[in-house]
């Protein structure tokens, strides 16, 4: 029998802008938040023909076009708005000023999830935002009030991806297969050749969690990583005052001076940490 869900949920709207789409590149810029979503839609243009020959339907060609995404959000702020639409946005008087324009491409990422409490992660790699729709209607007593439709259409990058060989529109990772993190997946737009399969880290520990040195001694701090086949189990340790001690990139703390200090350890991964207490005497 077939896996049976439907998709459910919607979240973690984000966008950044497409610097350079040529053969040689793919870059964007940094990734910014748009506005809470509470919908998303994606309808793609395609037609399918078939062609007759030696009378009968011997082929079909197939033609697919722009996708495009709906998206429904709540009110999205006005600098942010001018930044994804090419408008103008004054941050020393707020003002906004509709305008006629020609808006740059962006790359756009949410998460979802289906019934079955699988989470997938999407970037959308590249299109433009319309100006959106938006309603105001006079106050009363009820609670009703509105956000805006924004529609943005997608189309294929100019750049072929090694990984596949082509170009593409977006991907979707199922996060119960390849385990990615969204710390780390929505930090900066994915791609085809980004996106690698593995285990994510689910959880960092130290020993000891408490030590006392002498100023000029030693003692080493171990960070154990969770689960056991993380495919990425660096960390990094950090001193919460380097007067009282430091910490090397191995775990060593060394006596500094007398006082009380935090000694953290933070996963490359996921940015899960874990502190152990340290106290330096003279």
């Amino acid at each position: 029998m077939p896996q049976i869900y439907e998709y459910r949920g919607v979240e973690g709207l984000v966008a950044a802008p497409v610097i350079e789409d040529s053969t040689a590149n793919f870059t964007v810029g940094s990734v910014i938040e748009l506005a809470g979503v509470s919908e998303i839609g994606k309808a793609t243009d395609s037609t399918n023909e078939s062609h007759y020959y030696d009378n009968k339907a011997a082929i079909v060609i197939t033609s697919e076009g722009a996708d495009e995404i709906t998206v429904n959000t709540s009110a999205i702020p006005l600098d942010v708005l001018a930044n994804i639409t090419g408008q103008y946005y004054d941050s020393t008087s707020g003002m906004f000023v509709e305008q006629e324009s020609t808006p740059g491409y962006w790359a756009l990422g949410y998460q979802t999830k289906d019934t079955n409490g699988n989470v997938y992660f999407v970037w959308r790699l590249k299109g433009r935002f319309n100006k959106p729709d938006q309603t105001n209607a006079t106050e009363d007593d009820g609670t009703d009030a509105n956000g805006q439709e924004i529609t943005y259409t997608g189309v294929s990058t100019i750049h072929k991806f090694t990984k596949t060989g082509k170009s593409a529109k977006a991907i979707t990772v199922n996060t119960s297969i390849n385990a990615v993190t969204a710390s780390s997946f929505f930090s900066t737009v994915q791609t085809p050749d980004t996106v690698a399969s593995g285990t994510a880290v689910t959880g960092v520990s130290v020993s000891p969690t408490t030590a006392s040195i002498a100023v000029a001694e030693t003692a080493t701090i171990t960070a154990t990583v969770a689960p056991e086949n993380a495919t990425n189990k660096a960390v990094e340790f950090i001193s919460s005052d380097t007067s009282v001690c430091t910490v090397s990139s191995a775990g060593v703390v060394t006596g500094v001076g007398a006082g009380s200090a935090v000694v953290i350890a933070k996963t490359v991964d996921g940015g899960f940490t874990a502190s152990a207490a340290i106290t330096v005497t003279s």
